[in-house]
């Protein structure tokens, strides 16, 4: 409780001033309190023996020069916010604990090294406003030396502005509520529509260099081929994640061949991530395999002229990828968050030339001129990263069984968007 003492002379107009001020704050703030002494003014010198020798024209003169330095101190605090340019990061479902993994190294200079300040904007449609603060509080409590600011949005239309760059994390729209059937419609119904307004919203309102990532673990390639097709930025600046899905692969050929993960490296996932996929490993090698040719630590093999069990990489190998992700929510009752950031941030590095030219890596991106397939879905495919640019890997080879899975893929996820926008449309 704030408790103050006030003494005056009783016909001193600034003492009285001051007393209705006091009366109004009591009035208004049930912790305010004031004490009032109120002298005569015969009593007044004798009282304090202070008496004020500053005249009234000393006092305007002291007010002008406080309001004008006031105003030079908030003119030089503009400037020097104008001199300062953020990179602007929005994450969408920030209420994800995905998000979580991801803030302290999202703002590290190792993934976005351009940026000297970065401007993390959390978003969260109808979230809890509660948890959206802690979340703040707790990054800027990480006291990252890049992070500018950050700020919470539960509602859209707040969404993307000067964004440039962009992590759409939206699992949660994917949560089980109804029976399957009914479960199904509702979840394709409100990606459809959640993800043709972020093409909007992020067209209308994001930089026109954006850089727009699409993650998760469920219906990713439908999620980025609605959002591409309600927008008419660059397709080269939208991508679906793969990541996690490559690396769950390469996990299960370093287990077969016993060596670390990170030393089996160039597997593609191709087609439709988190639901029709297949593992690709013709250009996939083994550094370090224990056989009986061994080299210095960066000589390495192709996993196809060690694994020599062609039965076992089309049906067991592909159904241990397959299911890894369910194996691993079932032990630990939770989402394969860690593994899903390591993914977004191993993309990101990547695109913000941090990746070797020629690694490559899965990502789902725009069909268009690729393969014969429709030219408005997302399909997985290999890309390398050069100068901060993508690209297909061209030096791939694709027979007639792999181009008729990657046909059957985008038949399937063509034919699911037709249902949605004719639903959409009220034609169903």
């Amino acid at each position: 409780m704030a408790k103050f003492v006030m003494a005056g002379k009783t016909d001193c107009p600034y003492y009285a001033k001051a007393e209705l001020l006091a009366d109004k704050l009591q009035r208004s703030l049930p912790n305010f309190r004031i004490h009032k002494i109120s002298i005569l003014p015969d009593d007044w010198k004798m009282y304090y023996n202070i008496t004020s020798d500053m005249s009234e024209e000393m006092m305007q003169s002291i007010a002008k020069e406080n309001l004008v330095t006031k105003v030079n101190l908030i003119m030089e605090e503009q400037h020097r916010a104008s001199l300062i340019q953020p990179l602007h990061i929005w994450i969408s479902s920030a209420l994800n604990p995905t998000c979580n993994m991801l803030i302290p190294s999202l703002l590290s200079a190792e993934v976005v090294s351009q940026a000297s300040a970065i401007s993390l904007h959390l978003l969260h449609v109808e979230g809890n406003q509660e948890e959206l603060q802690s979340l703040k509080m707790e990054t800027e409590d990480l006291a990252l030396p890049q992070l500018h600011q950050v700020t919470i949005h539960t509602d859209l239309k707040e969404a993307f502005q000067k964004a440039e760059i962009i992590l759409l994390l939206d699992d949660h729209l994917c949560e089980v509520t109804d029976s399957k059937d009914v479960q199904e419609q509702k979840k394709m119904k409100a990606i459809a529509d959640r993800y043709t307004e972020y093409g909007h919203l992020i067209e209308a309102r994001a930089s026109s260099n954006v850089k727009v990532i699409v993650s998760g673990g469920s219906l990713v390639n439908l999620r980025c081929s609605f959002l591409l097709k309600a927008c008419s930025i660059d397709c080269r600046h939208v991508v679906a994640v793969a990541t996690q899905l490559e690396n769950e692969a390469r996990a299960a050929i370093a287990s077969k061949l016993k060596v670390r993960t990170s030393e089996v490296t160039d597997v593609i996932v191709w087609g439709d991530v988190g639901d029709r996929f297949y593992i690709d490993l013709q250009r996939a090698n083994v550094f370090n395999y224990n056989g009986p040719i061994k080299g210095p630590p960066f000589f390495s093999q192709p996993v196809l002229e060690i694994v020599y069990d062609r039965e076992w990489l089309e049906s067991d190998f592909q159904d241990i990828v397959r299911c890894q992700q369910a194996a691993v929510v079932s032990k630990t009752h939770h989402g394969t968050h860690m593994s899903t950031a390591n993914g977004i941030l191993t993309l990101l590095k990547a695109w913000n030339k941090t990746s070797v030219p020629s690694q490559v890596f899965s990502v789902g991106v725009l069909c268009t001129g690729h393969y014969d397939l429709p030219d408005d879905v997302v399909l997985s495919f290999p890309v390398t990263f050069t100068d901060g640019r993508w690209s297909v890997v061209s030096d791939v080879t694709v027979g007639d069984d792999l181009k008729q899975r990657l046909q059957l893929s985008a038949s399937e996820l063509r034919k699911k968007m037709l249902i949605l926008e004719s639903t959409s449309e009220g034609k169903t």
